[in-house]
């Protein structure tokens, strides 16, 4: 009887101990970059702001547009300053989901997947992933031929555009529609997709250091 008195009475005290760690949290609102709409794209709690900083969010396009066909848009989004009860956040990433590429690879097609390393006219250094899909199966040399392509049209592009232009232009589909076009030139197309962003360096002004606290008199309000 006492050890089951005893069970209950620390079982009690984990769900008690759990509670408080809950109440001493904050939520704070998370704002998308300006050159991605700047909407409110999620609530996140800690207990102090400075334990904000640094941390990644990843979203659906879709809850910054509203528009059902960007669901398989992964956003990876990295809080980079806390002003108040406001977390701001810089871009750290894109990926489209592992269902929708799976559902552009058909039998008696070939896959293309290019990397390319570019940096944008802002300073930001960005590896792409370029996804090509063909409209029947090709050999290795053509194959090829497409990643040259992806890649000679990349290195071209990016110098020329900031951050906020290339994901618009990636974003809206228009830098795909571009690949398309030049990969066509090699073999007849059926699919191409930026298929992932992966940031390699961040410019200067982008740091992770801003921290702006309420005054003391805000807070009591």
């Amino acid at each position: 009887m006492a050890e089951r008195q005893q069970a209950v009475a620390q079982q009690e005290k984990v769900v008690v101990s759990k509670r408080d760690v809950w109440a001493s949290k904050k939520w704070y609102t998370a704002y998308a970059p300006v050159y991605l709409g700047g909407a409110a794209v999620a609530e996140v709690p800690a207990s102090e702001p400075q334990k904000l900083l640094g941390r990644t969010l990843e979203i659906s396009y879709f809850e910054i547009t509203k528009d059902i066909s960007h669901l398989p848009i992964k956003i990876r989004l990295q809080i980079n300053k806390v002003d108040g009860d406001n977390a701001y956040t810089r871009f750290k990433g894109l990926e489209l989901s592992r269902d929708y590429i799976r559902s552009l690879v058909r039998r008696g097609t070939s896959k293309s997947v290019a990397y390319v390393d570019v940096t944008t006219k802002d300073g930001w250094r960005l590896r792409l992933t370029v996804l090509g899909i063909t409209s029947a199966s090709v050999s290795t040399s053509r194959k090829s031929a497409i990643r040259k392509a992806f890649a000679s049209l990349l290195a071209q592009k990016a110098p020329a555009l900031d951050i906020g232009s290339l994901l618009k232009e990636v974003l809206e589909g228009t830098l795909a529609a571009e690949l398309f076009v030049a990969a066509k030139k090699v073999y007849p197309m059926r699919k191409v997709e930026i298929a992932k962003i992966k940031v390699l360096a961040f410019p200067k002004g982008e740091e992770i250091a801003e921290l702006k606290e309420l005054p003391a008199q805000q807070i009591e309000q």
